[in-house]
């Protein structure tokens, strides 16, 4: 794992084993790992240095003038350039770090000794200090993961904060400041944020296609994948290598994948080929044995072995940059909370417009997305919050509701609450309750873009917030494989273009994803967008669910989330036993596990990520050592 850590004011906090210094000093900042030379980039100038760490794309004249413009104080302008990286700027006796908007590039904090310590990652900070589990947080990113307010400014380990996106730490000693650098901007029109989306796209792939080696791409048959794979194309007069997973459930995805490839000669298409040991669910018990270390738990964790074999065909094809649509949807998706924004606004006639264009869709009547619309509409946040606080309550809160109210709302419980424990989530309707007290005493900060009034703006920042944690787990299980795996769509430009419009705007009535197709016309012909759905993956997890039953029953023979009190084991069993079940023949009775899947994805990569966080902890700082029980490091 690669990662950096600095201190403030500290004399007592030891240096990283294995480290490099980038700067020495009162306050040191050092590197740990295998960083590559491109990716670490130094500027001094007097009293002034700045380090921008990660996969930045800007020239070295456009870093010079945003070294002179931060010390001016415009500290907004480091977070422009093409890229996912880090800022971190020495002025003087303070130091400032920047991540992301996305939250792809976190920035994790606390107090040690006489000064505080701050780093990349959140598991060395762990390991030095000796933070226990946040438990209650982690129950919570189980049962109703939508409620990113609870994780705000949190780690899961006590002591341990999370700097919000959009601000930036400033440190000054022993203490810590939070300064709001993204404020909120005006909405673009239309033509403005298709144009913004087109300079922010093709910044975000063309210059990470020029400074690779051999630059791959996905090619899901997606319209997402499809932009970057011609837009890579595009960038460059050197081979691109386009890898397509080759799922026999979404063969149609294969074809339509196979034709785009086809609309550019620089294209080189590869087949990936599925086979069962790559279905999600598989090989988990080699990752009993060495589980990925990661900050977070994320459901990536349960198709790891086919992130791998795709990882192992790029690196065959001798790619060293590999880019992939993820966060296409989340940036550029109409989340359909959108219609209760719609009804805020009492614009009726467009709410039910809206819903009768959607309602084909998803296999709903109009009216009864138009009443969803309708109530969500009356509802505040903090009503909301309460009213799942009390759902968590019940004695049995079961699955979600679904159809209209699954699609069009606040929050709500995700189908994993249903096999945690009643006392789990009584700490966590707690915390949601007093998160509603703070959103109805508080107005909302001015200009803070992680404050929504709207249900519909408010999902899409979550939706990319979410995108952005999973695709971090992803880029950590990608490093050791020597591919450098980059989301241009969650590039900080590339958010901001696509959600510089309101929600109800981007569910324009001509089309899905009419900003995406209007902002790269004229760059990626009409032919290759003409695509209108996508291939159902929903069978081939089924399948890898119920040939790995027997590995995940072992999972949770005794499992460490029901060691601490998070999960009810016997229910879970009983939910996967059910899943699982062997289809007896035509019109029997059998598991349907489709509306589970998310659920048992959540758990087990919860699951994973608490065994590696117990196999892990060991030192990394100097001799200081925290390794033990992981049920005796719980708070």
């Amino acid at each position: 794992m690669r990662w950096f850590a600095g201190t403030s004011g500290s004399h007592t906090a030891p240096r990283p084993d294995g480290s490099t210094a980038l700067w020495d000093g009162p306050d040191p900042l050092w590197l740990v790992g295998d960083w590559p030379a491109d990716e670490v980039r130094t500027f001094t100038r007097g009293q002034v240095r700045m380090a921008v760490l990660g996969d930045c794309r800007a020239t070295d004249a456009e870093l010079e003038v945003g070294l002179a413009v931060a010390r001016g104080g415009g500290l907004r302008h480091l977070t422009c350039w093409p890229g996912s990286y880090h800022v971190v700027l020495r002025l003087g006796r303070r130091t400032l770090v920047l991540g992301d908007l996305a939250g792809l590039r976190q920035l994790y904090y606390a107090p040690y000794g006489d000064g505080v310590v701050y780093s990349s990652h959140a598991l060395p900070l762990a390991d030095l200090t000796g933070a226990r589990i946040d438990r209650d947080l982690l129950a919570a990113r189980i049962a109703c993961p939508e409620v990113t307010e609870l994780a705000e400014r949190r780690s899961l380990f006590t002591g341990i904060e999370r700097l919000d996106v959009g601000h930036t730490l400033e440190l000054a000693g022993a203490k810590t400041r939070l300064r709001l650098h993204e404020q909120g901007a005006a909405p673009l029109d239309f033509p403005a944020a298709a144009a913004a989306l087109r300079d922010a796209l093709t910044a975000a792939v063309g210059r990470r296609v020029e400074a690779a080696g051999k630059a791959g791409t996905d090619l899901s048959g997606g319209r997402d994948s499809t932009v970057l794979s011609l837009l890579a194309a595009r960038a460059t007069m050197h081979e691109v290598v386009a890898l397509t997973w080759a799922d026999p459930s979404a063969q149609d995805d294969v074809d339509y994948a196979s034709r785009v490839a086809t609309a550019s000669a620089r294209l080189r298409h590869v087949l990936v080929p599925a086979d069962p040991d790559c279905l999600p669910y598989a090989r988990l018990a080699d990752a009993f044995d060495v589980p990925p270390a990661t900050d977070d738990p994320a459901a990536p964790l349960v198709t790891a072995a086919r992130t791998l074999r795709h990882l192992e065909a790029a690196r065959g094809a001798g790619i060293d940059v590999h880019l992939t649509g993820y966060g296409g949807d989340a940036v550029l998706g109409t989340p359909l909370a959108y219609l209760a924004d719609l009804a805020m606004d009492r614009h009726p006639v467009a709410a039910m417009r809206h819903a009768r264009s959607w309602a084909k869709v998803a296999g709903l009547r109009p009216g009864d997305l138009s009443a969803a619309a309708r109530r969500v509409g009356r509802t505040t946040f903090d009503q909301a919050l309460g009213e799942l606080a009390g759902m968590l309550t019940q004695s049995g809160p079961g699955l979600p509701r679904g159809g209209a109210d699954a699609l069009i709302r606040w929050v709500g419980p995700a189908p994993a609450a249903a096999w945690t424990t009643l006392d789990a989530r009584h700490q966590v309707a707690a915390a949601l309750r007093a998160l509603a007290r703070e959103t109805a005493e508080t107005a909302a900060r001015p200009g803070d873009p992680s404050v929504h009034r709207r249900p519909g703006d408010r999902a899409s920042w979550v939706a990319v917030r979410r995108s952005a944690d999973r695709h971090r787990v992803m880029q950590q299980l990608a490093e050791d494989s020597g591919v450098r795996m980059r989301a241009p769509y969650l590039d900080n430009a590339v958010v901001r273009a696509g959600l510089a419009l309101p929600a109800w705007a981007r569910g324009r009535g001509d089309g899905p994803r009419t900003l995406l197709h209007t902002a790269v016309e004229g760059l990626v012909p009409r032919s290759a967008l003409s695509r209108t759905g996508k291939g159902d993956y929903t069978q081939s997890e089924i399948r890898g669910l119920r040939r790995n039953a027997a590995d995940l029953r072992d999972l949770f023979a005794a499992p460490l989330l029901g060691e601490i009190g998070i999960l009810d084991a016997d229910a879970l069993r009983a939910a996967l036993d059910r899943a699982t079940r062997p289809v007896l023949g035509k019109g029997a009775a059998a598991g349907d596990p489709g509306e589970l899947l998310g659920g048992f994805a959540d758990v087990v990569g919860a699951e994973l990520w608490l065994r590696a966080v117990a196999a892990g902890r060991a030192a990394r700082w100097g001799s200081t050592a925290t390794a033990g029980s992981v049920i005796a490091a719980v708070a």
